[in-house]
C-alpha cells in the first residue's frame, strides 16, 4: 500500500511519497545521480537501477523547483526525482531522470541534506564529470575526489584509484550540496571523474562505479556497462541535449568541474 508521508523541507517546496520506509542500517550511505557534465552521475546510478543494486521506493514532486515532465516507466507518469533503496548494500540513492533547472540547485541541496540527517546518513557521495578537452585521446579517465571536511578528506586519502582534487571550482547541482552538507555537519564527497562536457560518457562512470563500490565495501560489476556504451549514448542522448541547456547557467559558460 503506498504511503504519503508528511510534507518534509515545506520551506524549500518538496515532498516525497514513499512506498515504505527503508530499514536502514549504520553506516548507512546516499548516493546522488543528477544530469550534468557527460552525464557521468546519471548513468551511474541509472546502471545501478538496471542491475537491481537498488529499487524504487519512493517519488519527489515539487512544483516550485522542477519542470514540468513526468518519466514514464512501463506505462505510468512519475516524477522524475525518485529514491530508490538496495537492502543488501544499505544504499539510498536519489536519481533525476531529467535535468534540474538552476534555481533548484540550493533549494535540492538543502532538501537532500534535511533527508539524509531524517534517515541517518553517515555521508553522501555525488558523482560527477570534470570536463577535459583531450577526452577522446583517453582510455581510462583519471578521477579525483572533493570532501566537504578535512576529516572526511583524511579518510579519503588512502583510496586507490582516485586523487584529490587539488585546487579549482566546482558549480552546478554538487556544489551546493557540498556547502549544506557541511554547515549542517554531514559528510559528503564528490567523485569527480575526467569526461565529455557534452557527450554522455558511460566509460567515466564506470571509473566512478567502481571507487564506490571499492569504498562501500561491494563489488560492482561495470563490464555491461563498458560494453553498452554506445547504446547508451546513442538511448540518452535527449537528456544530454535537454542538460546542455542548463550548464551554462550554472557556471558563466564555465564546466562544472575544472582546475
Amino acid at each position: 500500500m503506498r504511503r504519503r508521508l508528511r510534507v518534509i523541507n515545506v520551506e524549500e517546496g518538496f515532498e516525497i511519497e514513499e512506498n515504505y520506509v527503508p530499514d536502514i542500517r549504520k553506516p548507512a550511505y546516499m548516493i546522488v545521480g543528477i544530469p550534468d557534465a557527460g552525464l557521468v552521475g546519471e548513468i551511474a546510478t541509472e546502471y545501478m537501477i538496471g542491475k537491481g543494486l537498488v529499487q524504487e521506493y519512493g517519488q519527489v514532486f515539487s512544483r516550485k523547483y522542477l519542470p514540468p515532465i513526468l518519466h514514464v516507466d512501463d506505462g505510468v507518469a512519475k516524477s522524475p526525482l525518485r529514491l530508490y533503496y538496495g537492502k543488501d548494500i544499505n544504499v539510498i540513492v536519489l536519481h533525476s531522470w531529467t535535468a534540474l533547472p538552476v534555481n533548484s540547485a540550493y533549494p535540492l541541496a538543502r532538501f537532500i541534506t534535511d533527508y539524509a540527517i531524517r534517515y541517518g546518513i553517515s555521508s553522501i557521495i555525488s558523482i560527477t564529470g570534470l570536463p577535459i578537452p583531450n577526452r577522446l585521446d583517453i582510455d581510462k579517465p583519471s578521477a579525483y575526489w572533493i570532501a566537504n571536511s578535512k576529516d572526511l578528506a583524511s579518510s579519503l586519502s588512502g583510496l586507490d584509484n582516485v586523487q584529490k582534487f587539488g585546487q579549482g571550482y566546482i558549480s552546478g547541482p554538487y556544489a551546493p550540496i557540498l556547502y549544506e552538507t557541511a554547515k549542517k555537519n554531514i559528510g559528503n564527497f564528490a567523485i569527480v571523474v575526467e569526461s565529455f562536457l557534452d557527450i554522455p560518457d558511460p566509460e567515466a562512470s564506470a571509473v566512478a562505479l567502481e571507487i564506490v563500490g571499492k569504498y562501500l565495501g561491494f563489488t560492482i560489476d561495470t563490464s555491461a556497462l563498458l560494453q553498452e556504451a554506445e547504446e547508451i549514448r546513442s538511448r540518452i542522448k535527449g537528456l544530454m541535449e535537454q542538460t546542455k541547456r542548463e550548464l551554462p547557467t550554472y557556471s558563466s559558460g564555465k564546466p562544472m568541474t575544472y582546475a
